[in-house]
Protein backbone atom coordinates (compact mmCIF):
# COMPACT_ATOMS: atom_id res chain seq x y z
CA UNK A 1 0.00 0.00 0.00
CA UNK A 2 1.45 3.46 -1.29
CA UNK A 3 0.31 6.45 1.40
CA UNK A 4 0.66 10.26 0.54
CA UNK A 5 -0.78 12.75 3.00
CA UNK A 6 -1.52 15.93 1.18
CA UNK A 7 -1.07 19.25 3.80
CA UNK A 8 -3.02 21.81 2.65
CA UNK A 9 -1.53 24.75 4.60
CA UNK A 10 -3.76 27.03 6.47
CA UNK A 11 -6.53 26.16 3.76
CA UNK A 12 -9.62 26.13 6.45
CA UNK A 13 -11.03 29.38 7.00
CA UNK A 14 -14.23 30.85 8.68
CA UNK A 15 -17.30 32.48 6.91
CA UNK A 16 -16.44 35.37 5.18
CA UNK A 17 -19.71 37.74 4.69
CA UNK A 18 -18.20 38.91 0.86
CA UNK A 19 -18.65 35.08 0.28
CA UNK A 20 -22.05 35.47 1.07
CA UNK A 21 -21.36 33.35 4.75
CA UNK A 22 -19.53 30.75 3.23
CA UNK A 23 -15.49 29.58 3.90
CA UNK A 24 -13.04 29.95 1.71
CA UNK A 25 -13.60 25.83 0.85
CA UNK A 26 -17.21 26.23 -0.06
CA UNK A 27 -16.53 29.14 -2.40
CA UNK A 28 -13.43 27.63 -3.95
CA UNK A 29 -14.12 25.10 -6.74
CA UNK A 30 -12.62 21.66 -5.85
CA UNK A 31 -14.54 18.90 -7.76
CA UNK A 32 -11.45 16.94 -7.36
CA UNK A 33 -11.56 17.29 -3.35
CA UNK A 34 -15.61 16.92 -2.94
CA UNK A 35 -15.27 13.32 -5.07
CA UNK A 36 -12.61 12.07 -2.89
CA UNK A 37 -15.20 13.44 0.39
CA UNK A 38 -17.78 11.68 -1.56
CA UNK A 39 -16.26 8.58 -2.01
CA UNK A 40 -14.41 8.37 1.27
CA UNK A 41 -14.91 9.46 4.58
CA UNK A 42 -14.43 12.51 6.41
CA UNK A 43 -13.74 14.07 10.24
CA UNK A 44 -11.54 16.48 12.16
CA UNK A 45 -7.99 16.39 13.68
CA UNK A 46 -7.15 18.71 16.55
CA UNK A 47 -3.85 19.24 15.34
CA UNK A 48 -2.94 21.73 18.06
CA UNK A 49 -2.27 20.54 21.85
CA UNK A 50 -3.79 22.44 24.27
CA UNK A 51 -1.71 25.09 25.83
CA UNK A 52 0.72 25.50 22.69
CA UNK A 53 0.33 27.91 19.75
CA UNK A 54 -1.18 26.54 16.56
CA UNK A 55 2.23 27.35 14.32
CA UNK A 56 2.97 25.11 11.60
CA UNK A 57 5.94 23.32 13.65
CA UNK A 58 3.29 22.34 16.11
CA UNK A 59 0.81 21.29 13.78
CA UNK A 60 2.91 19.91 11.32
CA UNK A 61 4.48 17.30 13.72
CA UNK A 62 1.37 16.35 14.41
CA UNK A 63 0.61 15.68 11.02
CA UNK A 64 3.28 13.68 10.38
CA UNK A 65 2.39 11.52 13.30
CA UNK A 66 4.66 12.92 16.07
CA UNK A 67 3.77 14.45 19.73
CA UNK A 68 4.75 18.15 19.78
CA UNK A 69 4.73 17.75 23.37
CA UNK A 70 7.26 14.61 23.79
CA UNK A 71 9.33 16.22 20.51
CA UNK A 72 8.41 19.57 20.01
CA UNK A 73 12.14 22.03 20.70
CA UNK A 74 11.15 25.15 18.99
CA UNK A 75 10.81 26.28 14.88
CA UNK A 76 14.09 27.22 14.27
CA UNK A 77 15.83 24.30 14.97
CA UNK A 78 13.72 22.36 12.41
CA UNK A 79 14.63 24.55 9.97
CA UNK A 80 18.34 24.52 10.76
CA UNK A 81 18.11 20.59 10.21
CA UNK A 82 16.57 21.35 6.67
CA UNK A 83 19.69 23.25 5.89
CA UNK A 84 21.87 20.67 7.72
CA UNK A 85 23.63 23.27 10.14
CA UNK A 86 24.51 21.52 13.02
CA UNK A 87 23.26 22.53 16.60
CA UNK A 88 25.36 21.47 20.06
CA UNK A 89 23.28 21.16 23.22
CA UNK A 90 23.67 24.68 23.87
CA UNK A 91 23.36 25.86 20.82
CA UNK A 92 20.09 28.30 19.83
CA UNK A 93 18.46 28.81 16.55
CA UNK A 94 16.22 31.77 15.78
CA UNK A 95 13.97 32.56 12.95
CA UNK A 96 15.21 35.68 11.31
CA UNK A 97 12.48 37.44 9.03
CA UNK A 98 13.32 40.10 6.62
CA UNK A 99 10.42 42.51 7.58
CA UNK A 100 9.18 45.87 6.65
CA UNK A 101 8.24 48.46 9.43
CA UNK A 102 6.10 51.16 8.63
CA UNK A 103 7.61 53.69 11.69
CA UNK A 104 6.07 51.69 14.85
CA UNK A 105 3.92 49.34 12.95
CA UNK A 106 4.61 45.84 11.33
CA UNK A 107 3.86 46.72 7.81
CA UNK A 108 4.89 43.60 6.73
CA UNK A 109 6.42 40.47 7.73
CA UNK A 110 8.03 39.32 4.58
CA UNK A 111 9.41 42.53 3.20
CA UNK A 112 6.40 42.50 0.76
CA UNK A 113 7.79 38.46 -0.32
CA UNK A 114 11.34 40.09 -0.49
CA UNK A 115 13.44 38.29 -3.94
CA UNK A 116 15.28 35.14 -3.12
CA UNK A 117 18.67 37.02 -4.68
CA UNK A 118 18.34 40.11 -2.51
CA UNK A 119 17.42 38.25 0.66
CA UNK A 120 20.78 35.80 0.16
CA UNK A 121 22.81 39.49 -0.55
CA UNK A 122 21.18 40.80 2.65
CA UNK A 123 21.70 38.08 4.94
CA UNK A 124 25.27 37.80 3.76
CA UNK A 125 26.25 41.44 4.88
CA UNK A 126 23.86 40.70 8.07
CA UNK A 127 26.38 37.18 8.56
CA UNK A 128 29.96 39.65 7.80
CA UNK A 129 28.89 41.83 10.45
CA UNK A 130 27.39 39.97 13.27
CA UNK A 131 29.34 36.66 12.88
CA UNK A 132 32.85 37.97 14.92
CA UNK A 133 30.23 38.25 18.56
CA UNK A 134 28.58 35.04 17.72
CA UNK A 135 25.22 35.65 16.24
CA UNK A 136 25.67 33.44 13.20
CA UNK A 137 23.33 34.15 9.88
CA UNK A 138 22.00 31.68 7.15
CA UNK A 139 20.14 32.12 4.19
CA UNK A 140 17.06 30.08 3.94
CA UNK A 141 14.34 31.13 1.40
CA UNK A 142 13.15 34.28 0.78
CA UNK A 143 12.23 36.15 3.75
CA UNK A 144 12.59 32.82 6.13
CA UNK A 145 16.38 32.57 7.01
CA UNK A 146 17.73 31.65 10.35
CA UNK A 147 20.19 33.29 13.39
CA UNK A 148 22.37 30.73 15.40
CA UNK A 149 24.02 31.76 18.52
CA UNK A 150 26.29 28.88 20.48
CA UNK A 151 26.75 28.48 24.18
CA UNK A 152 23.79 30.40 25.43
CA UNK A 153 21.69 30.27 28.42
CA UNK A 154 18.47 32.50 27.21
CA UNK A 155 14.58 31.90 28.19
CA UNK A 156 12.93 33.91 25.97
CA UNK A 157 9.57 35.06 24.74
CA UNK A 158 8.90 36.03 21.24
CA UNK A 159 6.42 36.73 18.75
CA UNK A 160 6.02 35.63 15.01
CA UNK A 161 6.11 39.01 13.06
CA UNK A 162 2.86 37.59 11.04
CA UNK A 163 1.07 37.50 13.98
CA UNK A 164 0.81 41.59 14.38
CA UNK A 165 0.26 42.67 11.00
CA UNK A 166 -0.53 46.24 11.17
CA UNK A 167 0.19 46.46 15.02
CA UNK A 168 2.22 48.78 16.92
CA UNK A 169 5.45 46.35 17.01
CA UNK A 170 7.42 47.45 20.29
CA UNK A 171 5.01 45.79 22.72
CA UNK A 172 6.03 42.56 20.95
CA UNK A 173 9.99 42.58 21.09
CA UNK A 174 12.01 39.63 22.54
CA UNK A 175 11.69 39.38 26.24
CA UNK A 176 13.49 37.73 28.58
CA UNK A 177 16.83 36.31 29.85
CA UNK A 178 19.33 37.09 26.59
CA UNK A 179 16.18 39.54 25.36
CA UNK A 180 19.37 42.67 25.40
CA UNK A 181 21.43 40.81 23.05
CA UNK A 182 18.85 40.08 20.60
CA UNK A 183 17.46 43.59 20.20
CA UNK A 184 21.15 45.07 20.24
CA UNK A 185 21.77 43.00 17.14
CA UNK A 186 18.02 43.73 15.62
CA UNK A 187 18.59 47.67 16.48
CA UNK A 188 21.85 47.50 14.58
CA UNK A 189 21.29 45.84 11.44
CA UNK A 190 19.18 48.30 10.53
CA UNK A 191 21.35 50.82 9.05
CA UNK A 192 22.26 47.65 6.48
CA UNK A 193 18.94 48.48 5.24
CA UNK A 194 19.40 52.05 4.83
CA UNK A 195 18.97 54.03 1.50
CA UNK A 196 16.64 51.25 0.79
CA UNK A 197 19.39 48.99 -0.41
CA UNK A 198 17.58 45.27 -0.11
CA UNK A 199 14.33 47.02 -1.96
CA UNK A 200 11.82 47.28 0.70
CA UNK A 201 13.18 44.94 3.77
CA UNK A 202 14.11 47.48 6.45
CA UNK A 203 14.88 45.33 9.73
CA UNK A 204 15.23 41.96 10.71
CA UNK A 205 12.61 39.78 13.15
CA UNK A 206 13.70 37.47 15.76
CA UNK A 207 11.56 34.47 16.99
CA UNK A 208 10.72 30.84 16.86
CA UNK A 209 13.88 30.01 18.80
CA UNK A 210 14.56 26.69 20.46
CA UNK A 211 17.21 23.62 20.45
CA UNK A 212 18.23 20.69 18.58
CA UNK A 213 15.31 18.01 18.74
CA UNK A 214 15.70 14.39 19.59
CA UNK A 215 13.12 12.28 17.18
CA UNK A 216 12.74 9.01 16.74
CA UNK A 217 12.90 8.20 13.00
CA UNK A 218 9.61 8.08 11.21
CA UNK A 219 10.07 4.27 10.11
CA UNK A 220 10.94 3.28 13.77
CA UNK A 221 7.62 4.71 14.81
CA UNK A 222 5.77 3.40 11.83
CA UNK A 223 7.93 0.87 9.73
CA UNK A 224 7.74 2.96 6.45
CA UNK A 225 10.13 4.24 4.17
CA UNK A 226 9.27 8.05 3.35
CA UNK A 227 9.73 11.22 1.63
CA UNK A 228 8.71 15.03 1.92
CA UNK A 229 8.22 17.16 -0.71
CA UNK A 230 8.43 20.67 -0.01
CA UNK A 231 10.09 24.23 -0.43
CA UNK A 232 9.83 25.63 3.23
CA UNK A 233 12.70 24.84 5.70
CA UNK A 234 10.36 23.95 8.26
CA UNK A 235 8.72 21.03 6.53
CA UNK A 236 11.66 19.98 5.41
CA UNK A 237 13.69 19.98 8.64
CA UNK A 238 10.91 17.85 10.51
CA UNK A 239 11.29 15.09 7.35
CA UNK A 240 14.77 15.18 7.87
CA UNK A 241 15.18 14.80 11.63
CA UNK A 242 12.76 11.99 10.83
CA UNK A 243 14.74 10.11 8.20
CA UNK A 244 12.68 10.83 5.50
CA UNK A 245 14.03 11.58 2.11
CA UNK A 246 14.07 15.27 1.23
CA UNK A 247 12.50 15.51 -2.33
CA UNK A 248 13.66 18.51 -4.39
CA UNK A 249 11.16 20.13 -6.90
CA UNK A 250 11.75 23.00 -9.47
CA UNK A 251 9.93 25.82 -9.27
CA UNK A 252 8.60 25.20 -5.62
CA UNK A 253 8.50 28.73 -3.77
CA UNK A 254 6.93 28.24 -0.70
CA UNK A 255 4.12 30.85 -2.09
CA UNK A 256 1.27 31.29 -4.07
CA UNK A 257 3.04 30.69 -7.37
CA UNK A 258 5.04 27.45 -6.24
CA UNK A 259 5.25 24.29 -8.97
CA UNK A 260 1.69 22.21 -8.32
CA UNK A 261 2.59 19.97 -11.13
CA UNK A 262 5.80 19.55 -9.99
CA UNK A 263 4.90 18.49 -6.55
CA UNK A 264 2.58 15.80 -7.64
CA UNK A 265 5.11 14.59 -10.06
CA UNK A 266 7.95 14.54 -7.74
CA UNK A 267 5.71 12.96 -5.11
CA UNK A 268 4.67 9.93 -7.52
CA UNK A 269 8.37 9.51 -8.39
CA UNK A 270 9.43 8.85 -4.85
CA UNK A 271 6.79 6.56 -4.03
CA UNK A 272 8.38 3.82 -6.71
CA UNK A 273 11.27 3.29 -3.99
CA UNK A 274 8.84 4.50 -0.38
CA UNK A 275 5.68 3.57 0.91
CA UNK A 276 5.01 7.25 2.19
CA UNK A 277 5.24 10.80 0.73
CA UNK A 278 4.22 13.88 2.73
CA UNK A 279 3.56 16.67 0.49
CA UNK A 280 3.60 20.10 1.52
CA UNK A 281 1.80 23.07 -0.47
CA UNK A 282 2.01 26.48 1.28
CA UNK A 283 0.03 28.53 -0.98
CA UNK A 284 -3.39 28.78 1.09
CA UNK A 285 -1.60 29.94 4.61
CA UNK A 286 0.74 32.70 2.32
CA UNK A 287 -2.65 34.13 1.03
CA UNK A 288 -4.23 33.85 4.74
CA UNK A 289 -1.77 35.92 6.06
CA UNK A 290 -2.20 38.54 3.28
CA UNK A 291 -5.89 38.47 4.12
CA UNK A 292 -6.58 38.21 0.22
CA UNK A 293 -9.90 36.24 -0.02
CA UNK A 294 -8.94 35.44 -3.90
CA UNK A 295 -6.03 34.69 -3.80
CA UNK A 296 -6.71 31.91 -1.14
CA UNK A 297 -9.70 30.62 -3.46
CA UNK A 298 -6.89 30.43 -6.18
CA UNK A 299 -4.93 28.67 -4.19
CA UNK A 300 -7.17 25.76 -2.80
CA UNK A 301 -8.64 25.64 -6.81
CA UNK A 302 -4.80 25.27 -7.82
CA UNK A 303 -4.25 22.37 -5.44
CA UNK A 304 -7.31 21.20 -6.65
CA UNK A 305 -7.07 21.10 -10.49
CA UNK A 306 -3.31 21.14 -10.85
CA UNK A 307 -1.63 18.76 -8.15
CA UNK A 308 -4.49 16.09 -7.29
CA UNK A 309 -5.73 15.18 -11.36
CA UNK A 310 -1.96 14.05 -11.35
CA UNK A 311 -1.52 12.75 -7.98
CA UNK A 312 -4.84 11.04 -8.34
CA UNK A 313 -3.92 9.62 -12.28
CA UNK A 314 -0.72 8.34 -11.27
CA UNK A 315 -1.37 6.72 -8.04
CA UNK A 316 -3.59 4.03 -10.12
CA UNK A 317 -0.18 2.27 -10.93
CA UNK A 318 0.83 1.06 -7.83
CA UNK A 319 -2.70 -0.55 -7.12
CA UNK A 320 -3.27 0.37 -3.66
CA UNK A 321 -3.18 3.37 -2.15
CA UNK A 322 -4.70 6.17 0.31
CA UNK A 323 -4.29 9.51 0.47
CA UNK A 324 -5.46 12.05 3.55
CA UNK A 325 -5.69 15.38 3.03
CA UNK A 326 -5.85 17.81 5.69
CA UNK A 327 -4.62 21.79 6.89
CA UNK A 328 -2.04 21.98 9.19
CA UNK A 329 -4.39 24.60 10.99
CA UNK A 330 -6.93 26.97 9.81
CA UNK A 331 -5.50 30.73 8.73
CA UNK A 332 -8.42 32.98 8.59
CA UNK A 333 -8.11 35.65 5.89
CA UNK A 334 -10.08 37.98 8.72
CA UNK A 335 -7.32 37.46 11.16
CA UNK A 336 -4.57 36.98 8.81
CA UNK A 337 -3.00 34.33 11.56
CA UNK A 338 -3.50 31.09 12.57
CA UNK A 339 -6.01 29.72 15.37
CA UNK A 340 -6.42 26.47 17.82
CA UNK A 341 -9.23 24.74 16.45
CA UNK A 342 -9.63 21.52 15.18
CA UNK A 343 -8.86 21.53 11.15
CA UNK A 344 -11.23 19.36 8.28
CA UNK A 345 -9.86 16.11 7.00
CA UNK A 346 -10.77 13.61 4.14
CA UNK A 347 -9.19 10.08 3.70
CA UNK A 348 -9.40 8.32 0.41
CA UNK A 349 -8.14 5.36 -1.35
CA UNK A 350 -7.89 1.52 -0.49
CA UNK A 351 -10.02 -0.29 2.68
CA UNK A 352 -12.13 3.15 2.89
CA UNK A 353 -15.58 3.11 3.27
CA UNK A 354 -17.59 6.26 1.86
CA UNK A 355 -19.53 7.86 4.82
CA UNK A 356 -22.21 10.04 3.62
CA UNK A 357 -20.27 13.51 2.90
CA UNK A 358 -20.30 14.64 -0.12
CA UNK A 359 -18.59 17.98 0.40
CA UNK A 360 -15.13 18.84 1.36
CA UNK A 361 -15.44 21.56 4.33
CA UNK A 362 -15.62 22.57 7.53
CA UNK A 363 -19.02 21.61 8.51
CA UNK A 364 -18.58 18.11 7.04
CA UNK A 365 -20.42 15.40 9.83
CA UNK A 366 -17.34 13.30 11.53
CA UNK A 367 -16.97 10.19 10.98
CA UNK A 368 -13.59 10.38 12.43
CA UNK A 369 -12.22 12.81 15.19
CA UNK A 370 -8.84 12.76 16.20
CA UNK A 371 -8.04 14.04 19.91
CA UNK A 372 -4.37 13.62 20.08
CA UNK A 373 -3.61 15.14 16.70
CA UNK A 374 -0.61 13.05 16.07
CA UNK A 375 -2.37 9.62 16.23
CA UNK A 376 -3.95 10.42 13.10
CA UNK A 377 -0.81 8.89 11.35
CA UNK A 378 -1.44 5.52 13.10
CA UNK A 379 -5.07 5.69 12.04
CA UNK A 380 -4.15 6.92 8.55
CA UNK A 381 -1.18 4.23 8.31
CA UNK A 382 -2.86 1.23 10.54
CA UNK A 383 -6.44 0.96 10.35
CA UNK A 384 -7.10 -2.10 7.61
CA UNK A 385 -10.40 -0.43 7.09
CA UNK A 386 -11.56 2.86 7.99
CA UNK A 387 -15.68 3.63 8.88
CA UNK A 388 -15.76 -0.09 8.52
Amino acid sequence: MKFVVLLTDGMSDHKIDELGGKTIMQAASKPNMDMMTKEGVGGFIKSTPDGYYPGSDICNLSLMGYDPTVYYSGRSPLEAGSQGIELGKNDMAFRCNLVTLDGKVMDDFSAHHIDGDVAKACVAELDSIFRSEGAEFYSGVGYRNLMVMRNVDFELQTTPPHDIMGQEWEQYLPKGKGADKLLSIMERAKKVFEGGKYSRANSIWFWGEGRKPAMPAFKELYGLDGAVVAAVDLIRGIGRFGGLEIINVPGATGFIDTNFEGKAEYALKSLEKNDYVFIHVEAPDEAGHMGSISEKIKAVENIDSRLLPILLDGLKKFGDFRILVSPDHPTPVKRRTHVAEPVPAIIYGTGVKADENTTYDEFMKPTFFIENGYRIAEFFLKSPVING
